[in-house]
């Protein structure tokens, strides 16, 4: 049994995200580093939702002038809120985006084709943010990922120490997809689509018999790192943060790689 658990965010903590971001009410797109979390908390009212579906198997060859809310009803694509703001249900969001009107498959085909440009795995995911005032999507996005330079060794030097490692992210990622590009986390240890209180739950879970430390960015890991033992925020990729989650922290890293440096200071 492993006296240390570490369960690490994904986007911005163990990799670097790339969004391209469609302004449906504007008609601009272009690639963004501002959060899917932080482009939600701008809207009055808003909640942010990942499909589980493979743009490729689902999306790719579909006509571009068919509404993306027919699409999801049809093939039953399942959704997931990630995010949201206080007020409101993850059933009404729901609704409001398979009632949208507005963005339709070519939207999204123009995102994930600027997407491919850049330097990224070939792990990538579909996001909607919805303007819940409106009732209408906001914001279509294509997300991709790729890995932070010390992430690797990180990880292999963990399950060298006898560390159990947990990834637990908001973002479209599946276990037999990332697996392949994570070699040293087992993984039934890798989840997607996690909302923040799926982080927290996470964690509480592993406290029977861990002590668990928390590695998070955002305030959608607010609850998770209130939870852990141990939180650690990391700045490696900038980003608009708010107060609670530098308050909640016990260690601020601007690297990954840091992490081992905390583990030998708390084992003294």
């Amino acid at each position: 049994m492993s006296e240390l658990a570490v369960v690490f965010d994904g986007a911005g903590v163990i990799y670097a995200p790339f969004r391209i971001i469609k302004d449906m009410k504007r008609g601009v797109i272009k690639r963004s580093r501002v959060s899917g979390i932080t482009c939600t908390d701008r809207l009055e009212r808003g909640a942010m939702t990942i499909l589980k579906a493979r743009y490729e198997e689902t999306m790719e060859r579909e006509d571009p002038s068919k509404l993306l809310s027919d699409l999801m009803k049809e093939k039953k694509i399942e959704k997931k809120v990630i995010y949201k703001k206080e007020g409101m249900n993850d059933e009404e969001v729901v609704e409001a985006i398979l009632s949208d009107k507005t963005v339709r498959l070519g939207d999204v085909h123009e995102t994930v084709s600027l997407l491919r440009r850049c330097d990224i795995l070939p792990v990538m995911g579909i996001g909607l943010i919805i303007d819940m005032v409106g009732k209408a999507i906001r914001y279509a996005i294509a997300g991709g990922i790729n890995l932070f330079p010390g992430t690797l060794g990180l990880f292999r030097e963990l399950r060298e120490l006898g560390v159990l490692t947990f990834i637990a992210s908001g973002d479209r990622i599946e276990k037999e997809e990332m697996a392949i590009y994570l070699p040293d986390v087992a993984p039934e240890n890798i989840f997607g689509m996690m909302n923040p209180e799926d982080k927290r739950e996470l964690v509480r879970k592993l406290k029977d018999e861990h002590t668990v430390m928390m590695v998070g960015n955002d305030r959608n890991d607010y609850p998770a790192m209130r939870e852990a033992d141990v939180a650690v925020l990391s700045l490696q990729e900038e980003a608009d943060r708010p107060g609670e989650v530098f308050e909640v922290a016990d260690f601020r890293i601007k690297d990954i790689r840091e992490i081992n440096e905390i583990i030998e200071e708390m084992r003294g």
